[in-house]
C-alpha cells in the first residue's frame, strides 16, 4: 500500500478525532453556560421573593466594591486602541445589560397584571402593577447611566459626544427605548390611582418591552454598528470583570427595585390610614 495513502488515512482519522473532541468540548461548554443561566435565574427569584432586603443591598454593594477592585488592580490600565478610556466600559456595560433585564421584568409583571383580575390572590393586580412600575423606574435609572457613560466614553475615546446617533442603529434604538419608558412614567403620573391606571400602564409596559429585542438585535437587523472603534476584551481579567460587574449591578438594581416597591407599599398603607381617619372624622 502506498506510503502517501497511509499518511492521508492517518491524517483523516486525526482530523475526525480533533473534530469530535471539539464537538464534545463545545457541548460541555453549552451545558455549563445553561447551568449558569439557570443558576442566575434561580438567584434572581431568590433575591426578589426570599432574601431579606438588607441582605440584598449589602450583597449588591459588596459586589460593586469587588468590581471596583478588579478595575483598579486587576484589569490592564490601558487597551491597545482606546487607551485608559476603555475602563468606563466596566460600568457602561453592566447598566446597559441590566436596564434591559429590568424592562423585561417590568413587562412580565405588566403581563401578570393584565391576567390577574382576582384581587384575592396572593399577588394581586395592584401588586403586579407596583412591581412593574418599580422595575421600570430602576430600569430608567440604568438606561440613563448607560447613555451618560456612553457619551462620556465617546468623548474621551473619539473626541465627540453622541453626534453619530443617527448612523448607529443600537444607540438610536436605546434612545428610542428611553423615550418610550419616559412616556410610560408620564402616563402613570398623569392618571389617578385605580384599576384604570393599572390596565393602561400594563398594556403600555407590555408593548414597551418590544424595545428590548430591538435594541439587542439592532446590529443584526439594521446593519453594521457605526461606532468609530470597537473594544476587544482579549484577556481573562477583562472578561471576568465584565460579567462580575454585570452580576453586581444586577443585584444592586434588584435591591433598588425592592426598595422602590416597599416605598409604594408604604404609600398605600398611608393612604388607607388617611381614608380611615377621614371616615372616623379624626
Amino acid at each position: 500500500m502506498p506510503e502517501h495513502f497511509l499518511f492521508a488515512q492517518f491524517s483523516k482519522k486525526t482530523e475526525i478525532r480533533k473534530g469530535t473532541r471539539i464537538l464534545v468540548i463545545e457541548f460541555i461548554i453549552s451545558i455549563g453556560l445553561g447551568a449558569v443561566k439557570v443558576a442566575l435565574a434561580m438567584a434572581l427569584i431568590w433575591l426578589i421573593a426570599i432574601s431579606p432586603h438588607q441582605l440584598n443591598n449589602l450583597l449588591g454593594w459588596i459586589l460593586v466594591l469587588v468590581t471596583l477592585a478588579f478595575v483598579g488592580f486587576w484589569v490592564p490600565p490601558e487597551e491597545k486602541i482606546l487607551g485608559s478610556s476603555y475602563l468606563i466600559f466596566f460600568f457602561h456595560f453592566p447598566s446597559a445589560i441590566n436596564c434591559m433585564n429590568l424592562f423585561v421584568i417590568g413587562g412580565v409583571f405588566s403581563f401578570l397584571c393584565l391576567l390577574n383580575k382576582n384581587s384575592s390572590l396572593k399577588l394581586s393586580a395592584t401588586s403586579c402593577d407596583l412591581w412593574a412600575a418599580s422595575a421600570i423606574e430602576v430600569g430608567m435609572l440604568a438606561c440613563t447611566i448607560t447613555l451618560v457613560t456612553g457619551g462620556i466614553w465617546g468623548r474621551a475615546a473619539w473626541g465627540e459626544w453622541d453626534t453619530w446617533i443617527i448612523n448607529d442603529p443600537r444607540l438610536m434604538s436605546v434612545y428610542f427605548m428611553w423615550l418610550t419608558y419616559a412616556a410610560y412614567l408620564a402616563l402613570r403620573a398623569s392618571m389617578d390611582k385605580g384599576r384604570r391606571r393599572e390596565l393602561y400602564c400594563a398594556v403600555f409596559g407590555l408593548l414597551a418591552t418590544l424595545n428590548v429585542p430591538i435594541v439587542y438585535y439592532a446590529i443584526r437587523v439594521f446593519g453594521k454598528e457605526n461606532h468609530p472603534m470597537s473594544l476587544t476584551l482579549d484577556q481573562t481579567s477583562m472578561k471576568t470583570t465584565q460579567w462580575v460587574g454585570a452580576g453586581a449591578f444586577l443585584v444592586l438594581y434588584i435591591g433598588l427595585m425592592r426598595l422602590r416597591r416597599n416605598y409604594y407599599k408604604s404609600c398605600e398603607q398611608t393612604d388607607r390610614l388617611q381614608e380611615d381617619f377621614n371616615r372616623a372624622r379624626i
